[in-house]
């Protein structure tokens, strides 16, 4: 299943971002956590809670700056190995520099997607972002590409989601529900499935006193745990702990209800978990949550004649 978001247009794409609801979100010490688990290929829902309450998503925004990208690439025919500028825009918050970039230096677009994808780094980030949004503005590249995250939250039915910025450290805010669409959306790349796999990635940086090279180390404790083969997991003040959790099993031979014959079906469980308040917390419920979610999954095969279409969620179809 492919599917391309083209890029906008500067001026529809600004129109867009400014029907954008405003709120003022709550902390997540101010929320109940909320989670949400469903079996992908089905796009059943298997169990959630607090699945449609608005809330700060941290560091998870990056993974649609990382599906912005991949869509400018393709439209753009832009390479992995296109070298990429360090503006000072993308040095503004020193915790979540994760590679130490400085203005002027220079990295490769394939390992500002790994360090984007693969741990809570606003700098990688916010260089990605700048390198496509000064394709579309050069007054404000940040603002245009923002724009473009926003045309991707609604184009997939993310319609609770605002995005504020191009990185976590920017406070921007969806469901829960609207997360399962974006990991469905994001588990379609197989970009996306060969970096978040990873349990650790080298990134080289280059600046005036030469090349250096740093080792970024996966985020998600639960990779090969459990079958879990990606997305990513988030820390931040205003988010809390969260994790999207990706997890496939083998195929499944069952009975399909529109041609009386047996079929063969993928099986890949998504879950997300935010506002946990500790690390630990967090993946002790993804953890359960996988575990349960499977047998939820068993459970309504037996008992479902599989054309039960309540507490779905489904992708808009190309």
């Amino acid at each position: 299943m492919k599917r391309f978001i083209g890029i906008l247009c500067v001026g529809a794409a600004a129109l867009l971002s400014s029907c954008s609801q405003i709120f003022a979100p709550k902390t997540a010490a101010e929320m109940q956590p909320s989670y949400l688990v469903m079996e992908t290929n089905s796009e059943r829902v298997l169990f959630s809670e607090n699945a449609n309450e608005r809330r700060p998503i941290g560091m998870l925004a990056n993974i649609a700056t990382a599906l912005v990208i991949m869509d400018w690439m393709n439209s753009k025919n832009v390479s992995l190995d296109t070298m990429l500028t360090v503006p000072a825009s993308a040095c503004r918050w020193p915790a979540t520099n994760l590679l130490h970039l400085q203005p002027g230096e220079q990295i490769s677009l394939r390992d500002a997607l790994h360090s984007c994808l693969m741990w809570d780094d606003s700098a990688c980030a916010s260089t990605l972002a700048h390198a496509c949004g000064s394709t579309l503005s050069t007054m404000d590249p940040e603002g245009a590409f923002v724009a473009q995250m926003n045309h991707l939250a609604r184009t997939i039915g993310m319609n609770a989601t605002n995005f504020k910025g191009s990185n976590g450290s920017v406070v921007s805010t969806a469901s829960t529900r609207d997360l399962a669409l974006l990991g469905m959306y994001a588990m379609d790349r197989q970009m996306v499935q060969n970096i978040c796999s990873k349990g650790s990635y080298t990134a080289t940086v280059t600046g005036s006193a030469g090349a250096r090279q740093v080792q970024i180390n996966n985020t998600n404790r639960l990779l090969s745990s459990q079958g879990v083969d990606g997305l990513r997991a988030a820390n931040s003040r205003s988010a809390g702990c969260c994790i999207i959790a990706s997890a496939k099993r083998g195929s499944l031979k069952a009975l399909n209800p529109q041609t009386g014959k047996e079929s063969t079906y993928a099986q890949r469980l998504l879950v997300i978990v935010m506002g946990m308040p500790n690390s630990n917390a967090r993946y002790q419920k993804a953890a359960a949550m996988l575990n349960d979610g499977w047998g939820a999954w068993e459970a309504w095969q037996k008992t479902s004649d599989m054309t039960d279409t309540t507490k779905f969620i489904r992708l808009p179809k190309n």
